[in-house]
């Protein structure tokens, strides 16, 4: 259904969009263009589309990025035997996107967090928790801001485990979300500009960009933004800032230094989702889309963070250079909640004393969480270039290091007085009916109150290291070889203190991980590449009564097609294989958990551009994707569907400039499409014994903008959800929820540069 729904909204986006291109299709054409050593050769998408263009983060040719880093040296992307792709600053800008979230969807594969989650939490990729840098380098549970775009240049999304190529932090399995910073540039300007529209959203910002020497020598750059927003849900608004300055000393070509300032704050206050009963599931009572189930005097959840990041680079000949990156970072949150516990409500019948609950009654807590991280991240390394008889070569050899120290508490107690029935001499709270709650003003937790629990207070230090040896081999100017090893040691110390009696662990682990791939040119547009990858991932929280846990493993097996040409087509199609082992699991009737878990992914990918002149550009993805649980004490769970991602989901978009009378103008259309979604592993529907979880349905949303630029003058309307679809998405609240999407939007964006 969802494929066939695709197939015809497709049909009705390219016909609008090539019925106002009829003349598009004549395009002179562009000369062969060097990029790292590589020509772009007759018949590739050199031939077609628009002209490339440089950005202090690599080369771009509209949609198509040409260049990225996920080895950590500019390399082309058909040559990488891996799944690499790039969301550039004309793409998000045509799209008129106003979240890093929003963004993120034009990739295969790739479900963003939900704006309105708080942290502590990461984006998905492949069904399986993937994490989001920033130039490189790691932010530890991504706290702070993480979804404005003002100092956003592209995003590199690196598909699989990431443990060699993105050292540090978590250590992912699913992939890195790399969001590539805005540098200075010789040119001086200004820019500023405002979006605004529905739910009240309003978001000005600034770009400034000021050579400090005549000889441009010193380069100055800073960007802000301030966003304030409601939203689908009642009374939640949300409040961001972020400023980032950056400065670039550059005395010769040889040698430059860059040092990045980042400082942000986000305060909204904390949704909890709604559960699956009432929401999805509407047997015994039905819950508005826009219910807040807390107090709606509930103080606001603030998080922040800000850090210093500096890199280094020096060529000391054509041969033979080094550069480090380094950041130090401090993030907080304090979060106060009240919270309604499970996706079922609450339902206790006793032969003496009755029934306590009902089919829409749920257990009410406030709760309170403090945390606080400080990181420091470094990644330094060497890069010699030779050739030796048929081949061409770059060796790096690298180290890398990351240290977090993490500490705070959680406590939560009733939110509700006793419950008035005779279950109260038991201490029982009283519930809350969602048919017509009335909700307690929020307390602080604290010791004394009713069903007062120190839940945890805690004290971590969380560190990777590692030592990289990467060969990047070209043979024959047809065959691309990466081969990679990395030594890579992962420390933890966790002391909880909270705990009866107090616990702590430290775990210690060292291990070879491979990544080995090779691309092969079959003719000048089409290329066919296989991959093997292992990752390495640290677990944190883990409760073994003693037993230290270990490391989580990860295996990656890849194939797939790239194709850069012919006539503008360019993009990826893959085939992929995924494992997660020593998945921290709870057996059944325990309170200890084991590590004796694992899941398991795979599935199909698409992700094409198609710019068959430089006024019309395309953009298609979609990504077929089955994740389970793969081994697990309690055999109901086994193979249970993970609630990380939609089976099926794509994304259309087409953006066509005017020519003529009508220059200036341009006109973009789209959609995206997702089926359900798993919204708590292996939970079956409660009454209706059907042995199945819960999902939520399948939903098509459709965009447009229409923009007008002249000179330095930029007016843009644009409309998301243009049919008001109405549907729920999966929300990582607790074990899982869901939370309604936005409905009918127009927005309203202005900028000049000068």
């Amino acid at each position: 259904m969802l494929r066939s729904e695709l197939s015809r909204s497709a049909s009705v986006c390219a016909f609008s969009l090539l019925f106002a291109a009829p003349c598009a299709l004549a395009q002179e054409v562009l000369p062969p263009i060097e990029i790292d050593g590589s020509h772009a050769a007759p018949g590739s998408s050199a031939s077609a589309g628009p002209a490339i263009q440089d950005t202090t983060a690599g080369p771009v040719r509209g949609y198509q990025a040409l260049t990225a880093r996920p080895t950590r040296l500019d390399t082309p992307i058909k040559e990488l035997p891996m799944s690499v792709q790039v969301i550039p600053r004309k793409l998000i800008d045509d799209q008129r996107a106003i979240s890093q979230s929003e963004a993120f969807r034009n990739v295969s594969g790739l479900q963003p967090l939900d704006p309105l989650f708080p942290g502590l939490s990461s984006p998905s990729l492949r069904g399986m928790r993937a994490e989001r840098y920033v130039d490189g380098l790691p932010n530890y549970y991504d706290l702070g801001v993480r979804d404005l775009l003002a100092n956003v240049e592209r995003i590199e999304v690196l598909k699989g485990p990431a443990s060699i190529l993105f050292q540090g932090g978590p250590n992912p399995i699913g992939g890195v979300i790399n969001v590539v910073s805005k540098l200075p540039t010789p040119d001086r300007f200004a820019e500023v500009g405002v979006q605004a529209g529905g739910y009240r959203y309003a978001s000005p910002y600034i770009d400034i960009n000021q050579p400090l020497t005549a000889d441009k020598s010193i380069l100055f750059r800073v960007t802000a933004q301030y966003e304030t927003t409601h939203s689908v849900v009642d009374v939640v608004n949300r409040r961001s800032y972020s400023i980032d300055p950056t400065i670039k000393i550059a005395p010769d070509d040889s040698t430059s230094l860059i040092v990045q300032g980042h400082l942000n704050r986000r305060e909204q206050p904390d949704y909890p989702g709604l559960p699956a009963v009432g929401s999805i599931d509407r047997s015994f009572y039905a819950l508005p889309r826009s219910a807040f189930l807390s107090t709606a005097g509930l103080p606001a959840t603030a998080t922040e963070s800000s850090g210093v990041t500096a890199r280094f680079e020096h060529k000391f000949n054509e041969n033979l250079s080094t550069f480090t990156t380094a950041r130090w970072s401090v993030s907080k949150i304090f979060e106060p909640s009240q919270v309604p516990f499970g996706n079922n409500p609450t339902i206790y019948v006793d032969p003496l004393f009755g029934v306590y609950g009902g089919p829409s009654k749920f257990y009410l807590a406030d709760t309170i969480m403090s945390e606080q991280a400080h990181e420091v991240a470094i990644s330094s390394n060497i890069v010699a270039k030779f050739d030796a008889g048929p081949t061409e070569n770059r060796l790096l050899l690298g180290g890398d290091f990351d240290r977090v120290w993490d500490e705070g508490f959680m406590a939560g107690a009733n939110a509700t007085g006793p419950d008035p029935s005779k279950f109260s001499l038991f201490g029982f709270p009283q519930l809350t009916d969602f048919r017509a709650p009335a909700f307690p003003a929020y307390r602080y937790p604290l010791p004394g109150q009713a069903g007062y629990t120190a839940l945890s207070r805690f004290d971590n230090a969380y560190e990777t290291a590692g030592a990289t040896a990467q060969l990047q081999s070209t043979i024959f100017e047809r065959l691309h070889l990466l081969a990679a090893l990395r030594l890579a040691t992962i420390d933890i110390h966790s002391e909880e203190v909270a705990a009866k009696p107090p616990s702590s662990f430290d775990t210690n682990q060292t291990k070879f991980l491979p990544r080995v791939g090779l691309t092969f040119d079959v003719t000048n547009w089409l290329s066919v590449y296989g991959s093997y990858s292992e990752g390495l991932r640290a677990v944190t929280f883990f409760n073994g009564r003693g037993v230290a846990p270990q490391p989580e493993g990860s295996r990656q097996y890849e194939a797939g097609v790239k194709l850069d040409g012919p006539f503008g087509l360019s993009g990826a199609l893959a085939y992929f294989d995924l494992e997660r082992t020593n998945v921290p699991i709870t057996p059944p009737g325990s309170l200890t958990q084991r590590q004796s878990g694992a899941w398991h992914s795979s599935g199909f990918e698409a992700d094409l551009v198609w710019q068959p002149t430089g006024n019309l550009s395309f953009l298609a993805s979609y990504a077929h994707i089955d994740a389970c649980v793969s081994r697990d004490e309690d055999p109901r769970l086994v193979n249970a569907r993970l609630n990380l991602s939609p089976r099926d989901s794509g994304r259309l978009w087409g953006n066509y400039a005017f020519d003529g009378l009508l220059q200036g103008w341009s006109l973009g259309a789209g959609l995206y499409a997702a089926s359900g979604t798993v919204v708590e592993i292996g939970q079956p529907q409660p009454w209706a014994q059907l042995g199945r979880p819960w999902s939520t349905s399948g939903y098509v949303t459709f965009d447009s903008s229409l923009a007008y630029k002249h000179e330095n003058f930029t007016f843009a309307i644009t409309a998301k959800n243009i049919g008001d679809a109405r549907y729920y998405v999966q929300y990582p609240y607790l074990q899982g929820r869901v939370a309604p999407g936005d409905g009918r939007t127009l927005f309203m964006s202005v900028s000049a540069r000068m």
